[in-house]
This record gives structure tokens, C-alpha cells and sequence, in this order.
């Protein structure tokens, strides 16, 4: 059990870092990523019905908090996006930085976004950040 825990940890979440640091993954495939992981942890090598013996809530929750570390990845997709916002709102500097100033920020101000002018991934971002919800 603890090498499936050390898998899922490592393996699940590194395979899919990239995307999830750039685009908001639909529901669709999270939970289908959560069912695999799930599957791996209860019934890896079985034919049989698996039965889970703890909440999935329970098992995402930290250590600390009596879980067994597994990062939501919805939870983390919603983080990782969120720190481009957050990098975005920083003293930083780079380039990134002023091509997205210059093509999506309006004022100086992150909120006044250019609407004609969004891109998907924009977009995904200020849902994400609790912003154009009600667009």
C-alpha cells in the first residue's frame, strides 16, 4: 500500500504538472484522473469489485490532517493557475510578464481585462481567480 501511495504521488501528479500549471483541466478529465488514481490504490492487480475503505476527500487531505498527502487535482489545477496571477500581480519582471500586461491588462489593473482581445487560457485563469464568472 505504501508503494502505491509513493505512485500516485509522484507519478500521477508529475505526468500531468505541465498541463495542469497551463490550462484549467475540464471536470470531465479530473475525474477521470481521480478514478484512476482510486482504482490504483484499492484494487491494483485485482479482477474483482474494489472496495474503498476511507472518503477520497479523506485520503486528498494532508498529513497533518490525517490524510495521506494525494493532491485533489482539481484542487492543484486551480492552485497552479492561480500563481500565474499571483507571479503576475508580484515584482517580478521578465518578458512574459510585459507581453501579458500588453495584450490583456488595461490600466494598469488586473481586473480591467481587454474582453475582446481574451485568449482560452486568460479566460480559464480569471475563472479560476473568481473573476468574469457572471461573462
Amino acid at each position: 500500500m505504501a508503494g502505491r501511495i509513493c505512485l500516485i504521488k509522484s507519478v500521477f501528479t508529475s505526468i500531468s504538472l505541465f498541463y495542469l500549471s497551463f490550462f484549467k483541466v475540464p471536470v470531465s478529465i479530473c475525474n477521470r484522473i481521480m478514478s484512476i488514481q482510486r482504482i490504483f490504490l484499492w484494487a491494483w492487480g485485482r479482477d474483482n469489485k474494489i472496495i474503498p475503505w476511507v472518503r477520497w476527500e479523506n485520503i486528498c487531505k494532508s498529513l497533518e490532517e490525517g490524510g495521506l498527502g494525494i493532491k485533489d487535482i482539481r484542487i492543484f489545477n486551480y492552485a497552479l493557475l492561480a500563481k500565474w496571477k499571483w507571479r503576475l500581480m508580484s515584482d517580478e519582471k521578465g518578458k512574459w510578464k510585459d507581453i501579458l500586461k500588453f495584450k490583456f491588462i488595461v490600466e494598469s489593473s488586473i481586473s480591467h481585462v481587454r474582453l475582446n482581445s481574451q485568449s482560452w487560457w486568460w479566460r480559464d485563469l480569471s475563472k479560476v481567480c473568481g473573476e468574469g464568472e457572471g461573462e
